[in-house]
């Protein structure tokens, strides 16, 4: 191979890596093809050969290699011609199929998912917040000096302290002590009279 050959190899392998370079697939075949103004460089690759071709637009071969004549060229960097084009063929079948697009896009769905799993912890740690504080509120209800508060009365106590005539009963009526009226006297001067003279005979002598 000529050593421009091989230049254009090792150039052709690193912007391919980098990605500067646009691969497009051959319909029906293995190979990608990649055009560079009027000239299109072709790589096949598969169990039985391998080729390298730089053509014209008319499809016209100016430059052709097989797999012998890659495995005996070197590039720059020690590797052989064949190893480059074989990682090309890898680059552009990856490219061609979309499969770093499809890793890319995996990637992007998997850290919207992180991202929204984040969200969601946010946005339960207020309402645990809320939560511990009405917890505070209770204990601080429930530790609340009732000392300074008025004592409640019972309904037992107010039928006690109730006036009788509220609750339906009559009061009670003191016994007052007997007195002596005028009325009074002179009927039991009459009864005494009476006992005395029972006591003796009509005739005044003692029964």
């Amino acid at each position: 191979m000529h050593k421009h050959t091989v230049d254009l190899l090792e150039r052709l392998f690193d912007a391919s890596e980098e990605g500067r370079i646009k691969w497009a697939e051959v319909p029906g075949k293995t190979a990608y093809s990649y055009l560079a103004g009027d000239f299109i460089v072709l790589i096949d690759a598969t169990a039985e050969h391998t080729i390298f071709r730089l053509s014209d637009a008319k499809g016209k071969s100016l430059e052709q290699a097989g797999t012998d004549d890659l495995l005996a060229a070197n590039l720059a960097s020690g590797a052989t011609a064949l190893s480059a084009v074989l990682n090309i063929h890898a680059i552009a079948k990856r490219q061609t199929m979309g499969t770093d697009e499809a890793i890319a896009s995996v990637l992007g769905h998997l850290q919207n998912l992180s991202a929204d799993g984040e969200a969601g912890a946010i946005e339960e740690t207020p309402a645990a917040e809320d939560n511990d504080e009405a917890n505070n509120i209770t204990d601080e209800v429930g530790e609340t000096d009732y000392g300074s508060q008025p004592a409640e009365v019972s309904h037992q106590d107010l039928a006690i302290t109730e006036p009788a005539d509220e609750i339906g009963e009559e009061p009670a009526v003191e016994e007052l002590p007997v007195l002596l009226t005028e009325e009074i006297i002179p009927e039991a001067a009459q009864k005494a009279k009476q006992k005395k003279r029972s006591l003796f005979s009509p005739f005044g002598n003692k029964k």
